[in-house]
């Protein structure tokens, strides 16, 4: 009798360790938890970036090539067609506006080589931007289709010494052009204005 009971327990418990589904997997899109990681799925590799203000799955690499089979009314041969898709990034760079000021409010620029989105930088220093002799990151501000301007507070002190006031990308830096395109290497950082203010 207590063989009887135990095939079909055997049975069902099989069929439930089947229909179980898989593991969700990390894709372009989806919102994420930490800054900068990267993953590697098996279609592309993902960095989790800042897109408008939320932490997502941004893709660094294209997807993987798409292939279409053809089905040939003549052979029994197929034909196969490969398709590659290209992502391209944005060129950013980081520039100041002058080398001195004599003012504690001080800018700088990120430029690209296409249009891009200012509301991807965040004025919080830590996240886009680390800073020195910066008390501040006063605001992001779209200048221009291709130029986000950077507003930054000196911690210069008024004693007539030239303070070092550096503005450079934070390891999670990441802007995105109006495409949705993101960049994370900021070229020509870090920028140095050098502030003086009198007694």
């Amino acid at each position: 009798m207590a063989k009887k009971l135990l095939a079909p327990a055997i049975v069902l418990s099989l069929v439930g360790l089947s229909g179980s589904p898989a593991l969700a997997a990390n894709k372009a899109g989806d919102s994420c938890k930490v800054a900068g990681r990267v993953v590697t799925t098996s279609v592309q590799k993902l960095v989790c970036a800042k897109v408008a203000k939320n932490l997502k799955w941004v893709a660094l690499t294209a997807p993987a090539s798409t292939t279409t089979t053809v089905a040939s009314t003549t052979t029994v041969a197929a034909t196969t067609t490969t398709t590659t898709i290209a992502v391209v990034k944005p060129i950013v760079t980081l520039l100041r506006e002058k080398g001195t000021s004599t003012s504690p409010s001080v800018n700088y620029t990120v430029s690209g080589d296409k249009d891009l989105d200012c509301t991807t930088l965040s004025t919080v220093i830590g996240v886009d931007f680390a800073t020195k002799y910066i008390s501040a990151i006063n605001s992001v501000v779209q200048t221009s289709a291709k130029v986000c301007t950077v507003n930054a507070q000196s911690r210069a002190a008024r004693d007539n010494t030239a303070y070092d006031t550096v503005l450079s990308a934070a390891a999670t830096f990441a802007i995105a052009d109006t495409s949705g395109n993101v960049q994370t290497v900021l070229l020509g950082s870090p920028q140095t204005i050098w502030v003086t203010r009198a007694p």
